[in-house]
Formats: C-alpha cells, structure tokens, sequence
C-alpha cells in the first residue's frame, strides 16, 4: 500500500514538472513588441479607464492614521 502510494505521488510529481516545463501556446508564439505611445497629460489620464469603486472589506477602524 505504501510503495503504492509512494509511486502515485512521485508519478503526479513528473507530471506536474513536465507540464510546466513545456512551452504552452502563449509562450510559444512570438509576441509583436508594443511601440509605447507619447500623449499630451490631458489626453493620457482621460485614455484610462473608468471604474465604480469597490469598498468590499474596507474598514476604516482597520487604518489607525485615518482619524476623524
């Protein structure tokens, strides 16, 4: 029993290492390099997006420099 347990984890152990240590499609192909971009600073920050905030798990008691 235990030899045999022994040799399923040693076989998902190589399995495990030749799957990452095989190039996956994204890796693989080559990816055009990005030209970076030169915009005046009114046209950059309004090219960023917009998003509603999330104060999931905020808590203001959580930050003790935060006083009112």
């Amino acid at each position: 029993m235990m030899i045999t347990m022994r040799a399923a984890v040693a076989a998902t152990v190589a399995a495990a290492a030749l799957a990452l240590s095989l190039p996956t499609a994204a890796h693989a192909a080559e990816k055009p390099t990005a030209v970076p971009q030169v915009l005046p600073m009114g046209a950059a920050v309004s090219a960023l997006p917009l998003a509603v905030e999330d104060r999931t798990g905020y808590q203001r008691t959580s930050f003790k420099h935060e006083r009112r």
